[in-house]
Parts: C-alpha cells; structure tokens; sequence
C-alpha cells in the first residue's frame, strides 16, 4: 500500500471515529423544536410511536421514550445519532417512511437559520436523552 493510500485511510477512520459535534457547539434551534419538525409527525409529540401519520406507516414507528431501557438501562447517543443520520441501518428508516436526516438536513445546510446536519442531529439526540422514561 502507497503511503498515500495509507494516509487517506488514516484521515478517514480518524473522522470517522471523531465525535459528531464539539461539545461547546450550541444548536441555532433547539433540539425539541428539531423534533416536533422532523419526527413528532410519526414519533408522536411525546416520542412514542403514536405521531398523526403513524397509522399510515408500513412499520410502525419506534417507541423513542424507550431507548435507554431497551439497552440495558444506557442512553446509546452514538448509536442514535448513526440511525437519525442514516449512518446505522435501522427498519423504517430505509424506506420511503424514514428520511435519512443527514442527506435531508444538507439540503438545508447554510442557509439562513440552519445549523450543519451533525449540529442539528446531535440535538435531535440531545433531545431524545431528555424524554427517557425512568
């Protein structure tokens, strides 16, 4: 291998495996307001499953409220960041009924009023860690 095959595969895996965001980086729009726009129309506006357009969906949206306690009691914030971004295969989130947020939000990205996606995500996750059930 070339040295600068390996240095490019170096870079990668090292953003790669770079937190999503800084942690001091403070969103324009709050998580919560990033949810009830992106997800409470399926989530539901409490995150469980039972948003307006749920019925309508193939797959049923997930329980968001439930996360942590169906991983061992733990808030898996990598993970859930990887699946809103479409990052981590995830049922639904393929399909037509689950946009991958990443490609969405780069849509939007610098345009007047909207954060980079791994800002905007991070407080999509942010968020959900707040609406755990106990």
């Amino acid at each position: 291998m070339s040295l600068r095959k390996f240095a490019i595969l170096a870079v990668s895996a090292t953003l790669l495996s770079a937190p999503a965001i800084a942690e001091d980086q403070t969103p324009i729009v709050s998580g919560e307001d990033e949810f009830m726009w992106n997800c409470a129309e399926c989530h539901g506006f409490g995150g469980r499953g039972d948003g307006p357009l749920a019925e309508a969906l193939v797959t049923k949206p997930a329980d968001l409220t439930q996360i942590a306690k169906n991983n061992l009691g733990v808030y898996p914030a990598d993970l859930v960041f990887a699946m809103i971004s479409g990052r981590q295969g995830v049922m639904g989130h393929q399909s037509f009924q689950m946009p991958r947020f990443w490609q969405r939000f780069q849509q939007t990205e610098g345009e007047r009023g909207f954060d980079k996606p791994e800002v905007r995500i991070k407080a999509i996750v942010d968020y959900l860690a707040t609406i755990q059930a106990p």
